[in-house]
């Protein structure tokens, strides 16, 4: 092997490769998306506390004027109350004209308080910010994410162009990311699998593949086998089976009920129905993760919670990606096999494809030689060169009555 080969700055023709190609190529790899994504949130998160801020001080503002003004409202009516006790009237005109000025303060404070973005809650120095980082982050994260909660969203015009311009780059990163994430944990579940549960299955088709008279292979661990066309067993065409994807997707999503149940006092069904809700990308909005970010006696704690719940998210609809992908070939399958069995659609089979699974029983059918894959159209080959299950030449005619089950 030459030395240009060994070295990874050079490509498969031999030529240097350039710094922007291996820094683009780190980028988009599995480590690189995921970086490239937290840094677009982060970046996101920043960028709308510098554009909502401002507009965000000013509404509290107003809250303290308007929580001065119903004070004020206040204090008038107590005295003009005492002013009209101390009038000589008849019950009804009292009772007529308390009515009429209570009536009008009722509007006065319903006008107030009408704008959610106030926060009016009757006191003046009372006020959550919307626009901290954590909560930032996990808007820009449920935005690329198509999740959408709701809970937050900006009111200022530049804050709401922002946000068009912001997901239309962001919402294709995040799916190239899903993409990227769901088909390397696809592989990698697959590869597990093939190793961990078909591992007798394995060790039986090695076995098989050695002639009777020899002794049987010596053990040696699996892991190691080569990814790919291997004789024994294809490791490509194993399939998870659907049951195993749903476990999967339903332990995390148990997962999710206990981790959040245990960081937002929710009991389990409700925090697993906010996990199903988030990792599938409805998001009602009417639960949203936020006492666990509000722990104002442990900033640190906060951060680590924030940051889990970030990563929960983003390697939770990966999860799902990967047991999707997975899923959808075998539905495929299932699918069109029932079609064909109630008769909705028809195909055409060869007989020669069906007949190289069986044998004859009249022996006339040749099996698959050793050296092919069995996936290719059977050619009947002569006894001296495969084997076969009788020594009748590879040119005898079929009987009829062998295809009689077509």
């Amino acid at each position: 092997m030459s030395e240009v080969s060994l070295n990874s700055d050079y490509d498969e023709k031999g030529k240097k490769k350039s710094g922007c190609k291996k820094f683009v190529k780190v980028l988009f790899s599995h480590g690189g998306l995921f970086i490239l994504v937290t840094f677009y949130a982060c970046l996101g998160a920043w960028i709308y506390i510098q554009i909502e801020t401002p507009a965000e001080n000013r509404r509290r503002d107003r809250k303290q004027r308007i929580t001065m003004d119903v004070g004020d409202a206040i204090n008038y009516m107590i005295k003009w109350m005492w002013y009209i006790n101390g009038k000589r009237q008849s019950k009804t005109e009292y009772n007529k004209l308390i009515y009429e000025r209570l009536d009008t303060f009722k509007q006065f404070i319903v006008s107030k308080a009408s704008d959610s973005s106030l926060q009016y809650d009757g006191h003046m120095n009372t006020w959550e910010p919307d626009w901290t980082f954590p909560k930032s982050l996990l808007f820009t994260v449920t935005s690329i994410g198509t999740i959408g909660y709701g809970h937050i969203a900006p009111k200022t015009i530049s804050g709401r162009l922002f946000t068009i311009m912001y997901n239309v780059i962001g919402i294709p990163l995040h799916l190239v990311f899903l993409a990227n994430i769901g088909d390397f944990l696809a592989d990698a579940f697959k590869y597990t699998y093939s190793r961990l549960c078909c591992r007798w299955c394995r060790w039986r088709r090695r076995v098989s593949e050695k002639k009777k008279k020899e002794k049987p292979p010596a053990s040696r661990e699996l892991w190691k086998d080569a990814v790919g066309n291997e004789s024994y067993m294809p490791t490509q065409t194993v399939d998870v089976p659907i049951i195993v994807n749903l476990c999967l997707v339903s332990g995390y999503l148990v997962m999710g009920g206990f981790l959040f149940g245990w960081w937002e006092s929710w009991d389990l069904i409700t925090a697993i129905y906010f996990t199903f809700i988030t990792l599938s990308t409805i998001g009602f909005g009417d639960y949203v993760p936020g006492n666990s970010f509000s722990d104002d006696t442990d900033a640190l704690k906060a951060t680590l919670k924030m940051l889990a719940t970030v990563v929960f998210c983003f390697f939770g609809m990966s999860v799902l990606s990967m047991c999707i992908n997975l899923m959808q070939e075998q539905l495929v399958v299932k699918a069109r096999w029932f079609a064909m069995e109630v008769g909705i659609i028809e195909e055409e089979i060869d007989p020669q494809t069906k007949y190289k699974y069986k044998k004859s029983k009249r022996g006339t059918v040749m099996e698959t030689h050793p050296d092919r894959d069995g996936n290719k159209k059977l050619c009947l080959v002569a006894a001296e060169e495969g084997e076969s299950t009788s020594k009748t030449p590879p040119n005898v005619k079929l009987h009829p009555e062998e295809f009689d089950d077509f």
